[in-house]
């Protein structure tokens, strides 16, 4: 008895199913082959090569996979994914991976992934994703590389998981401009790839500067000195507000922000000039033309019911804004000005009499107004 043509077995059609048969990929239906990819001839050189297993938790977002250490310099990556058993559901049985330095475009596997390069186009890193909140995913990795480069993650010692040490400020770079950035290490080799849109907030601590990231963990970039610290926290707070401008054209910000003073007390013209040395030719002045002010003002017209001028009404009364090169307008508020009287320090005007009145006041990068000094008359 035979099979009628376009039947696998006496009983109907067979499963179909494409694998590896020897060297090639071949589709099968039952016990048929119906086409066949050969692939014998394929070869993939190799100087290094790393086999690992790793397994994706449940639910588990953004596994950085760096291609068993070899990091950007792998020529062949080739991940085989294991479901669980209990996954009976075939929908559920992907996973997702995006390229180290675009967390934007994801991409599924159901059971293979194979990237494959050469020495001046390697493979790069790849975060893996477990979409199934229910069952694990195991993967089998072979890593290969056409040579004997590894620099890229040099230092094993410190430059591990995402944690990066011995940085200056030249360390953060522009990757693709508008998109992301890179880390390198002093020989300007990438350690990472930062996508712009994935930064929640980054927030300073001594040396150290904490990106944490809405889809991928944190990063903790040490830097060899507070003023490195204090220039990338410049360079990465404007890169973010300002995505594409490339941060090789920044360089270091050493310039303070711009007191601007109003013309006169309230900006109206029945107060008093606000004056610099005593002069008055050319207000409204600001701390680009020198640190010495001074200005009068009437405690029975702006002290209210109270007979009290707090910092808070200094602040609406003299200041028009204050200005940065890099961070522009800065919010000021009572904590920022410093007022004495009689070389004490007060909390508000309360009496006639001379105050002085000092700004306290830093750019991003650390860059603070020193020298100024707002003498007031009070009458």
């Amino acid at each position: 008895m035979g099979c009628a043509i376009g039947q696998s077995t006496i009983f109907g059609p067979g499963s179909k199913n494409i694998k590896f048969y020897g060297n090639d990929l071949i589709a099968v239906d039952g016990p048929n082959t119906v086409e066949r990819q050969i692939l014998g001839n394929l070869r993939f050189p190799y100087n290094q090569i790393l086999r690992g297993r790793i397994i994706l938790k449940a639910g588990q977002i953004n596994y950085l996979l760096n291609n068993l250490g070899l990091g950007d310099n792998s020529t062949l990556l080739s991940l085989a994914v294991t479901y669980d058993p209990k996954s009976v559901h075939e929908e559920d049985n992907y996973i997702m991976w995006s390229f180290y330095d675009n967390l934007v475009n994801s991409y599924p596997i159901s059971y293979m992934l194979l990237l494959s390069g050469n020495s001046t186009n390697r493979v790069k890193q790849i975060y893996l994703t477990n979409p199934n909140p229910n069952y694990d995913v195991n993967i089998d990795v072979l890593v290969g590389n056409i040579d004997n480069t590894y620099n890229f993650f040099n230092d094993t010692l410190n430059q591990t998981g995402t944690t990066f040490v011995n940085l200056t400020y030249t360390s953060i770079q522009s990757y693709i401009i508008g998109e992301s950035i890179k880390i390198i290490d002093s020989n300007s080799n990438p350690l990472i790839y930062i996508s712009l849109s994935n930064i929640s907030s980054i927030y300073i601590s001594g040396q150290i500067l904490t990106i944490d990231q809405t889809s991928t963990p944190s990063i903790f970039l040490q830097f060899t000195t507070m003023n490195d610290a204090n220039q990338a926290f410049s360079i990465l707070n404007y890169v973010i507000s300002n995505p594409n401008v490339d941060i090789g054209t920044l360089g270091m910000d050493t310039q303070p922000p711009t007191i601007y003073w109003f013309s006169t007390v309230g900006n109206s013209a029945s107060n008093d000039y606000i004056y610099l040395n005593g002069s008055s030719n050319s207000v409204p002045y600001s701390t680009l033309d020198g640190n010495t002010f001074s200005t009068s003002i009437s405690l029975s017209t702006y002290g209210g019911t109270n007979s009290t001028i707090d910092k808070t009404s200094l602040n609406q009364l003299l200041i028009n804004n204050v200005v940065d090169n890099r961070d522009g307008t800065i919010n000021l508020t009572a904590s920022n000005i410093n007022l004495t009287y009689n070389s004490l320090s007060v909390n508000s005007i309360t009496q006639s009499g001379t105050y002085s009145m000092t700004l306290n006041v830093s750019d991003i990068a650390g860059n603070a107004i020193s020298g100024t000094t707002l003498t007031l008359t009070i009458f």
